[in-house]
C-alpha cells in the first residue's frame, strides 16, 4: 500500500460515513442511536478519533510522542468522558466539527513521509505496528463499526429523541 492507496481507501470508506450523516436532518440526529447516545453523540465520538488519528500522526511525525490517554487505558469511561464533554453541541457544530477533524487528519497524512506512514517499527509508540493501523482503527473501521447506528437512528419506533439533551 502506497499514500495514493490509502488515501482512496480513507475517502471511500469517509464518503459513505457522509452519506450517512447527511441525510437525517438536524433533528433526527438528535435521535437515539445507541443507549444513551444520540446520532449527534455518535457522530461527536467519530470526531474526536478523528482529531486523535490527526494529533497522533502530526505529533509523531514531529519527532515527538503523543500524550497518553491513561493508564490503564479505560476505553469505556475515556468514551464516556467524550459523550460528556459534547452534550449541548448542536447539530450543525458537530457536523462541521467533523468536517474539520478528517480535513485535519487528510492533511497531516499528507504531509507525513512514506516511511513514516507505512514502516512497521518506526515509532515506538506504535509498538511495532505501521501508523496506518492507527490511522485505519480510528478512521475506516471505527466508522463501520457506528455506521448501523447513524443509519438505523429514527427508524425504528422506539428509537425516537433521547429524554436528555446530549
Amino acid at each position: 500500500m502506497d499514500r495514493h492507496e490509502l488515501l482512496a481507501t480513507l475517502e471511500i470508506g469517509h464518503a459513505e460515513l457522509r452519506a450517512t450523516i447527511d441525510a437525517p436532518s438536524d433533528e433526527e440526529l438528535a435521535n437515539r442511536a445507541q443507549g444513551d447516545w444520540t446520532r449527534r453523540d455518535v457522530l461527536a465520538h467519530i470526531e474526536w478519533w478523528e482529531r486523535r488519528a490527526a494529533h497522533v500522526v502530526t505529533t509523531l511525525c514531529a519527532g515527538r510522542t503523543p500524550d497518553q490517554m491513561g493508564e490503564p487505558f479505560d476505553l469505556d469511561a475515556h468514551n464516556a468522558r467524550i459523550f460528556e464533554e459534547s452534550r449541548g453541541r448542536t447539530a450543525a457544530d458537530v457536523r462541521s466539527g467533523e468536517a474539520a477533524a478528517w480535513a485535519d487528519l487528510l492533511g497531516a497524512i499528507e504531509a507525513a513521509g512514506e516511511a513514516d506512514l507505512f514502516e512497521a517499527g518506526r515509532f515506538a509508540w506504535t509498538e511495532g505496528e505501521p501508523l496506518t493501523e492507527i490511522i485505519h482503527e480510528e478512521t475506516d473501521r471505527h466508522w463501520a463499526e457506528h455506521l448501523p447506528d447513524l443509519g438505523r437512528a429514527g427508524l425504528d419506533e422506539d428509537a425516537g429523541p433521547a429524554t436528555e439533551a446530549p
